[in-house]
């Protein structure tokens, strides 16, 4: 019954250090603005003002930058959310060298597979992101994208979860054409957008 909430960086007081263990990768938390990114999952007592702290190995280097708690009431419960510095890196590089981040947008929006779904589009597995809608006049929709569709690849590399396609898309960039691979009438067809 918790909330993710993101970490206030405008404290007065000094992050204390602390030692955690990694508890997952590949997270993901219940925000919007989250969509791009596969967290980790440390038991470290992230509290206000470790916003954008990083987070180091044993070897002192950066792996990580802590973004975010899990908390039913605003303060730390020992579940938090780091961004890993590999996803960082190239955001920062971007930023470097354009000052802005440009994504590649679909323009569809997308539900999870669940069994029942799969076997009802007669599908083996509950793999891929099912659209459930397509915006007018969106790339998806100058390029056929239908509602109904189940996005299993972009450019070959699979759509396991729903979540999956954001972050592949937007990896591509704008303005430019990718293949994604679609079931659709009971078989596999491929669409360019």
């Amino acid at each position: 019954t918790g909330a993710i909430r993101k970490k206030n960086a405008t404290s007065n007081t000094s992050p204390v250090p602390t030692a955690s263990i990694v508890s997952a990768q590949g997270r993901s938390i219940p925000d919007p603005t989250a969509n791009y990114v596969d967290f980790i999952q440390i038991d470290a007592a992230l509290n206000r003002g470790n916003s954008g702290g990083p987070m180091f190995n044993m070897a002192g280097e950066v792996i990580g930058i802590n973004t975010a708690i899990y908390s039913p009431n605003g303060g730390s419960i020992g579940i938090g959310f780091a961004i890993p510095a590999s996803l960082a890196k190239p955001i920062v590089d971007e930023l470097k060298a354009h000052g802005k981040i440009d994504r590649g947008w679909l323009g569809v929006s997308v539900q999870p597979m669940t069994k029942e779904i799969a076997e009802s589009l007669g599908l083996s597995a509950e793999k891929g992101a099912l659209v459930a809608g397509v915006t007018k006049d969106s790339p998806a929709a100058k390029a056929g994208v239908k509602q109904g569709d189940v996005i299993r690849s972009v450019d070959g590399k699979k759509v396991d979860e729903f979540r999956d396609l954001a972050r592949l898309i937007a990896a591509a960039g704008p303005n430019k054409s990718v293949k994604l691979g679609v079931w659709r009438d009971s078989k596999d067809t491929t669409v360019t957008v």
